[in-house]
């Protein structure tokens, strides 16, 4: 008895055939008179041709849809580049901790749409009193071994925060956040958290942006330093 054997679906090879060989119908003209194309020529279609044409057009549109964006993109990223090279500025010019903490805010509020900023040092003994939300805590905060594995990997977490963290960080406002960045304060001393919240979903994703969200973060530790 024959075994009973699965059809065997040669489209793929159809396929790539053609793909490598292009000239093909040009060859074998006659090939033409049995192609069907009319399932898929659409209205306004009634050849070959056309339908080859219409789909140059088609995906034509769709490259000049994709390089707009890009081309939109680019501008604004060159434009957060240099607000935030002029933000550098003016972190390094703060001449107090107050200062340095509002000035930063106000700008991640306008180009982050940052609604919360809360910043966390752990540290054994406090060097200065809490001031809105930049906070010292000890070293041995229940926050800091909540966050032990966003020190391990040394990464910003972009919308990954549980519900659970949220309600610590954010404590009555939590139910207003519906955004959140956290980037880890590891390479300087003293240690800690640097979190951004925004009233709006989907605000913050890896990439240039959040690059230079860690370039304006290690500016505000040095300065902050400097400060205390």
């Amino acid at each position: 008895m024959a075994a009973n054997r699965e059809p065997v679906d040669n489209q793929p090879v159809v396929i790539d055939y053609l793909e490598r060989n292009p000239n093909f119908f040009l060859d074998n003209p006659t090939l033409l008179s049995n192609l069907n194309l009319e399932h898929i020529n659409g209205k306004n279609v009634s050849s070959l041709i056309e339908y080859q044409v219409d789909h140059l057009r088609k995906n034509e549109q769709i490259l000049k849809t994709q390089i707009e964006i890009l081309s939109k993109n680019q501008g604004q990223s060159d434009r957060l580049a240099e607000e935030a090279y002029k933000q550098s500025f003016a972190l390094m010019d703060a001449t107090s901790i107050e200062s340095l903490y509002d000035t930063l805010f106000l700008f991640l509020k306008r180009e982050y749409q940052c609604s919360h900023l809360m910043i966390f040092f752990f540290v054994e003994k406090r060097p200065h009193k809490d001031y809105r939300n930049l906070r010292f805590k000890p070293t041995h905060s229940k926050l800091l071994y909540l966050f032990s594995g966003l020190y391990n990997t040394n990464k910003s977490l972009c919308d990954s925060l549980p519900s659970e963290y949220i309600d610590v960080l954010f404590g009555k406002e939590s139910n207003k956040i519906k955004s959140t960045v956290t980037l880890p304060i590891n390479n300087e001393e003293p240690s800690g958290l640097f979190i951004l919240g925004s009233q709006e979903y989907n605000t913050y994703r890896q990439g240039f942006s959040i690059n230079l969200l860690n370039h304006l973060k290690n500016i505000f530790v040095k300065q902050c330093n400097t400060l205390l």
